[in-house]
């Protein structure tokens, strides 16, 4: 596990670490007070079933909502998907495979990850702006758009 400074990276960093936090997370609900991830709070929740072992994490700083991962285990893998991301002040939801989605005011925001490594970023149809990084992405829409003003 990491420290990381930008909360959208929060995200990626838990389902990096998903089978770690899977093995190391009782079945029930609890809140992870010892971990790397920055000034957050987060809980988790694992049920574990013959079929099938789940375990949601939900990642707060104060009371905004950072992310919510879903990770599962069906004794043969370990599977974790970002369901929803707080990016440069939007929070956005999954949609489809490789996107998220996220209204901000008078905007709908489309973030989708390339196979190349880099992030597509639509904003109301305008033209698409292609970013190598996630940082790079949230910046711009951030400077550009001000989402949450």
């Amino acid at each position: 596990m990491t420290t990381t400074a930008a909360l959208h990276n929060v995200a990626f960093a838990l389902v990096r670490d998903a089978a770690h936090l899977m093995d190391s997370i009782d079945p029930g609900t609890s809140v992870l007070s010892a971990h790397d991830y920055g000034p957050l709070t987060i809980r988790a929740r694992r049920v574990y079933t013959l079929e099938q072992d789940t375990l949601t994490l939900i990642a707060y700083h104060g009371h905004q909502l950072v992310a919510t991962i879903i990770v599962s285990n069906n004794g043969e893998r370990v599977t974790a998907r970002i369901h929803q991301i707080l990016f440069a002040g939007v929070l956005f939801k999954r949609s489809g495979d490789w996107g998220f989605v996220g209204i901000g005011r008078r905007r709908r925001f489309g973030l989708t990850a390339n196979p190349d490594h880099r992030w597509r970023v639509d904003i109301n149809g305008e033209q698409p702006t292609i970013w190598p990084s996630l940082d790079a992405a949230a910046t711009h829409i951030a400077d550009t758009y001000s989402p949450t003003s």
